[in-house]
């Protein structure tokens, strides 16, 4: 019997293939998780978590915000997500300055008040135009 046609030579070749695609797509990044929040959640990027103690250290800054009654962090996708009190609005310049001051700076905010990106040269939150808007 030629290796061609023997199934268990198939199934290598196969297995080989299958991990060798895993482990691209997880060395490149590529792999994204699906944030799942709520319309009134924030959604705060950040740089460089690390590990728990990084989570513990950003959780801390942002639950000192008034308005915050929960904080979640994602290591794989440096996020933290912010819920308020209900039928309040956080501010959101307030949890960009508490990721700053956690050694954690804001890459992105995404929430109810809009999307905010750094200014390139002072790296304050820049309120991003709404592109569907009239």
């Amino acid at each position: 019997m030629s290796r061609s046609r023997c199934p268990y030579f198939i199934l290598l070749a196969l297995l080989a293939l299958t991990m060798a695609s895993s482990s691209a797509s997880a060395a490149s990044g590529t792999k994204r998780t699906k944030l799942k929040m709520a319309p009134n959640e924030t959604a705060i990027y950040v740089a460089n978590l690390h590990c728990k103690s990084c989570t513990k250290k950003i959780s801390r800054k942002l639950y000192a915000v008034k308005g915050v009654v929960k904080v979640r962090t994602d290591l794989k996708a440096n996020v933290a997500i912010v819920t308020p009190q209900k039928k309040k609005k956080l501010d959101p310049l307030a949890l960009w300055s508490a990721a700053a001051a956690s050694g954690f700076p804001a890459i992105k905010l995404v929430g109810p008040a809009g999307t905010y990106l750094p200014n390139p040269e002072t790296k304050a939150a820049v309120k991003q135009a709404n592109p569907t808007a009239n």
